[in-house]
C-alpha cells in the first residue's frame, strides 16, 4: 500500500512538500526545477537532474556547497530541454553552468539538447556525464553503464570546486579526472513502486536477491536464493575489486545507498559488514557515508559505491561541511 491519495498529482504535491519542509530552496515556475536563491552568481552554478522517483535526488543536494539547482522530469522520466534551459536562466546569470547528468539515454538527450541551445544563445556549457555502474558485463556495457548513486559523489567534489570558484574548463579537468575512480554496485531483494500502480517495477522469487538491478527496474546479472547480509556485501566487494584492480596502500571513499524501502537498522548492518570485509583487504576507508541517497521509489535493495582517493584533495572536498537537504 502506498500513502499516496491522489497519484496524477502525486509530483506537485511532492513539490509542494518540498519547499514546505526546505523553505531556503524555491520553484522555478512551470517547472519541476528547484534552486537555491542564494547562491553566489559570480560562481559557476552546477545543476543535476533526471526522473522524479529518485528521492532525495536530485533537489535534495541543491544548497550551500554542492548544486545551484535540480530539475527533475515525471516519474522515472528525465526532464525536458525546455525545463533545463529555464533552470539555468534562473541560476546561471553570468552565462555559465555546469550540468552533472546521469548516463541514461534520455537524460543525456536533454541534457545535450540543452547544451546545445544555450550556446547558441551565448552560455558557456560544461558538462559531464556519470556512468559509475559496473554491474552490466559484455558487449552492452558501454551503452548501459549507467549513472547511480556515485553521481551524488560528484556533486559533493564538484560542488567543493565550484565553491572554491573553479572555472567551467577547470570544472570539467575535474570531473574526467573523477569518473574512473568512482564504481557502484547494488542488489535488490523486490522491486520499486509506481505511484497508482499496485504491482512493483518487477517481482523475484520468494527470498531471493538480484544482483546489478537499475534504478528504474532494469536487470541485473544474477538472482539468487538470499542468504546472508555478509554474503551480499562479499559479491558486490569482489565485483568492486576486480573493476578497480586496487593496490595496497590507496585510499578509498564508501557510500552505502538505500534504494528506498530499505530500513537504516539494515542499512548499518550492511556497512558493518563492508567495514569488516574491507578490513581484510591491502586498502584504507578514509570516508564513510550511509543513508538514502538516490533511491527507487522504494526498492528494497542497496547500493555500495567506491571512490578511489587519487587525490588527497578530494577527500577534503567529501569532508567539507554543507548545507543542503540529504548529504
Amino acid at each position: 500500500m502506498q500513502l499516496i491519495d491522489e497519484p496524477t498529482r502525486v509530483l506537485d504535491d511532492l513539490a509542494a512538500g518540498i519547499l514546505w519542509t526546505y523553505p531556503q530552496l524555491a520553484r522555478v515556475p512551470n517547472t519541476r526545477g528547484f534552486y537555491w536563491p542564494q547562491h553566489d552568481e559570480q560562481l559557476v552554478p552546477l545543476i543535476g537532474g533526471g526522473g522524479s522517483g529518485h528521492d532525495p535526488a536530485h533537489w535534495g543536494y541543491v544548497g550551500q556547497g554542492m548544486l545551484a539547482a535540480a530539475v527533475m522530469g515525471e516519474m522515472f522520466v528525465p526532464p525536458t530541454a525546455d525545463d533545463i534551459v529555464a533552470v539555468t536562466r534562473v541560476v546561471a546569470k553570468q552565462h555559465r553552468v555546469f550540468f552533472i547528468v546521469k548516463n541514461f539515454v534520455a537524460d543525456v538527450t536533454s541534457f545535450t539538447a540543452a547544451k546545445t541551445r544555450l550556446e547558441a544563445a551565448g552560455y558557456e556549457v560544461g558538462m559531464t556525464i556519470v556512468a559509475d555502474d559496473i554491474s552490466v558485463e559484455g558487449p552492452a556495457l558501454a551503452t548501459r553503464k549507467r549513472g547511480v548513486a556515485g553521481t551524488i559523489l560528484v556533486h559533493k567534489v564538484l560542488g567543493a570546486a565550484a565553491a572554491a570558484g573553479a572555472s567551467v574548463p577547470a570544472l570539467t579537468a575535474l570531473a574526467q579526472q573523477l569518473a574512473p575512480c568512482i564504481k557502484t554496485i547494488g542488489f535488490s531483494l523486490a522491486g520499486a513502486v509506481v505511484p497508482g500502480q499496485e504491482a512493483p517495477s518487477f517481482t523475484l522469487p520468494p527470498h531471493s536477491v538480484a544482483y546489478g538491478v537499475g534504478i528504474h527496474g532494469e536487470p541485473g546479472y544474477r538472482t539468487e536464493p538470499f542468504q546472508s547480509a555478509e554474503l551480499l556485501a562479499r559479491e558486490l566487494i569482489t565485483k568492486l575489486r576486480q573493476a578497480f584492480r586496487w593496490q595496497a596502500g590507496e585510499q578509498y571513499a564508501v557510500l552505502v545507498n538505500s534504494l528506498g524501502g530499505t530500513t537504516v537498522m539494515e542499512n548499518l548492518v550492511f556497512n558493518r559488514d563492508v567495514r569488516e570485509l574491507l578490513a581484510l583487504q591491502p586498502i584504507t576507508v578514509a570516508f564513510n557515508h550511509v543513508g538514502n541517497f538516490m533511491s527507487a521509489n522504494g526498492m528494497h535493495g542497496l547500493s555500495l559505491t567506491l571512490m578511489r582517493l587519487a587525490d588527497p584533495a578530494w577527500l577534503t572536498a567529501l569532508q567539507a561541511p554543507v548545507a543542503v537537504p540529504a548529504w
